[in-house]
């Protein structure tokens, strides 16, 4: 686990990057994704911080890679909320969408959680020091979101997946996804955490980064 910036965390990597915001409150602990083990997650005790301090764990879209631990991660913390956008709500609470969890390109089944809240729209999550703005970014699926969070005056964005890939099983949409991109680069973010190619800063390095990418998908 390393510190990208003041109280935010790169966990580490589980097939995703699991990130984490510490909210300096009795809000606890926030993942951004889980992965596919639970182990990666317990082992920020190892850096002071304590597993059972994570009460809240938002979503950004229904893939396997960053949510097969959920239901781990609910059996040991009964009370964690997890949050994701409500058109990527039914493949993660029920069973029996392999295609859209994309499960089964890791020939596993996926275990099916209940979310706390499905976001409707783009939405503000008020939660201890510092306020989640999640974004709805379709394109790599349905329910994409990104979410952005400021700390020492820089706006930090996790952006999973931007890069793609993109699937008919997976409901992409490659209009929605230019869309979602001509979003993103608006922010002018300054710290961009990517699901699986780490992280990039300053911004003209995330404006290269999405705007290579944006290119690169065309439909």
């Amino acid at each position: 686990m390393k510190q990208i910036i003041k109280n935010i965390y790169h966990v580490g990597d589980n097939e995703c990057s699991v990130y984490m915001v510490d909210t300096q409150s009795d809000q606890g602990l926030v993942l951004i994704d889980a992965g596919m083990n639970l182990n990666m997650i317990k082992q920020i005790a190892s850096h002071g911080m304590r597993f059972e301090d994570i009460q809240h764990c938002i979503l950004t879209h229904c893939h396997i890679d960053h949510i097969g631990a959920c239901a781990e991660l609910s059996r040991a913390l009964p009370g964690i909320k997890f949050y994701a956008h409500e058109l990527d709500a039914v493949p993660i609470e029920e069973p029996g969408h392999d295609g859209r969890t994309a499960a089964s390109w890791y020939g596993v089944k996926y275990k099916s959680i209940k979310l706390y809240e499905k976001f409707k729209t783009d939405t503000i999550l008020s939660l201890g020091n510092y306020k989640f703005q999640c974004i709805h970014t379709p394109g790599h699926t349905p329910g994409s979101i990104s979410i952005l969070v400021e700390s020492e005056g820089k706006k930090v964005l996790f952006g999973q997946d931007l890069h793609g890939p993109f699937n008919d099983s997976f409901l992409s949409n490659l209009h929605d996804y230019q869309s979602s991109m001509e979003k993103l680069l608006d922010l002018d973010t300054d710290i961009l955490c990517e699901g699986h190619f780490g992280i990039f800063q300053p911004a003209n390095k995330v404006r290269h980064y999405i705007e290579k990418h944006k290119s690169l998908n065309q439909p």
